[in-house]
């Protein structure tokens, strides 16, 4: 961390002695073919909106730009070899993330590896090389002192895909018991995801100045759930306020803060109006029994994995009488939700927020996405994220000892 400490220095260093120059940057896509098309500069405003800042023409596998940034800042250079904009973006349109400084920038890459602006298993890719970003230079350090966890966890995702959840759905007689393989798994892919939280945190608490830093706190705080106290978040703000006061940045971050904070670990879940199959308006409180553990089930009957996880969830209330689910859709068409609850069998509590996902009553829960799955303990609290398929099971597991 140390050697990272004296890389991000440099690069605050860079940026400052190049303000008034501005950046180049050049760039070279290799391959053997000589390729035409658009590249575009765009980075990401504090809202969540994607603004184009610069574009040139690519012609023989080269492009330049240049122009003027007021810090070093992350952007996506989104590269289009497509002729026609109605043809397939596979293997034509590639968006690669780097951080822009005044200063001489070089870019070299191949687009038979570059990253495309969709996953794809089955194509490999590589880094482009980047030049001249002291920034970036410091942010290549840092994920290449990540690379092994960063490695552990892709290999254990792959496992819970393998030895999990294809088995598992694929056995629609139930004729296996998957529960020990994947709960091993969630145990492995847990300590892999402390060791990442542990070394990200030290490296923001090392460097809070960077601004390289500064976005992994970002990234970390807006994460799908949130696995943070309201005190640990505090802490890691005050980490970076004071290299950060009076800027969008620092706003920006205080946004996040008080969206997140109401949800943390250990405060209190908010009471909301919900409808229940009936027809009836009730408080969400009416549904939660005190003293028990209770898991919260935020789902959708258009949602994929919400209706893919179900069949589990029928099989955890099955054995686990003393543990309450109460599943809340967040369907805006009550018929839909009347319908998908009868297809799935779902006999434990339920529920629906009535204004739907895009409505203000998820806000109270943070609620970005479904599936979400909360646990909260038996006073009422936040407790325990991610709580899906094996993961429920790890948690279950070591909540009742079977």
């Amino acid at each position: 961390m140390k050697k990272l400490a004296i890389l991000a220095a440099t690069a605050l260093l860079a940026a400052c002695q190049t303000q008034e120059q501005g950046y180049t940057l050049e760039g070279t896509l290799t391959g053997g073919e000589a390729l035409t098309g658009k590249v575009y500069l765009q980075k990401q405003t504090p809202s969540g909106k994607l603004v184009r800042t610069d574009s040139a023409t690519i012609a023989d596998g080269k492009f330049s730009m240049k122009g003027q940034v007021e810090s070093p800042e992350l952007y996506t250079l989104y590269i289009d070899l497509r002729t026609d904009p109605t043809e397939s973006v596979k293997d034509k349109v590639f968006a690669v993330n780097f951080y822009l400084e005044n200063s001489p920038i070089t870019f070299e890459g191949d687009p038979a590896t570059l990253p495309g602006i969709f996953y794809d298993p089955d194509r490999k890719t590589e880094a482009p090389v980047i030049n001249g970003s002291a920034t970036q230079d410091f942010y290549t350090q840092f994920r290449q002192s990540m690379q092994t966890i960063n490695d552990s966890l892709a290999a254990v995702d792959q496992r819970y895909m393998e030895d999990y959840t294809i088995p598992m759905m694929n056995d629609k007689n139930h004729e296996h018991d998957y529960t020990a393989v994947g709960v091993a798994i969630a145990k492995d892919d847990a300590r892999w995801k402390q060791a990442h939280q542990e070394k990200t945190l030290e490296f923001i608490r090392q460097n809070p100045s960077s601004v390289v830093a500064f976005d992994q706190l970002i990234a970390l705080l807006s994460s799908f759930t949130v696995d943070f106290t309201a005190a640990q978040i505090d802490s890691m703000r005050s980490w970076v306020a004071p290299s950060w006061e009076g800027t969008s940045r620092l706003a920006a971050l205080d946004s996040i803060v008080g969206k997140i904070k109401p949800v943390a670990l250990g405060e209190k879940y908010a009471d909301i109006d919900v409808q229940t199959p009936d027809g009836k308006m009730v408080k969400l409180s009416s549904l939660i029994p005190q003293g028990k553990y209770v898991m919260l089930e935020f789902w959708a009957s258009w949602c994929g994995p919400c209706r893919a996880e179900i069949p589990h969830l029928v099989r955890v209330h099955e054995k686990y009488k003393d543990f309450t689910i109460v599943s809340v859709s967040v369907d805006e068409k009550e018929a839909d939700w009347q319908k998908a609850m009868k297809e799935e069998k779902m006999t434990w509590t339920q529920a629906r927020i009535t204004d739907g996902i895009m409505g203000e009553t998820v806000k109270k829960y943070n609620i970005t996405g479904v599936p979400t799955c909360i646990v909260l303990d038996g006073e009422g609290r936040f407790y325990r994220t991610n709580t899906r398929g094996a993961y429920l099971d790890a948690f279950l597991m070591e909540l009742y000892g079977k």
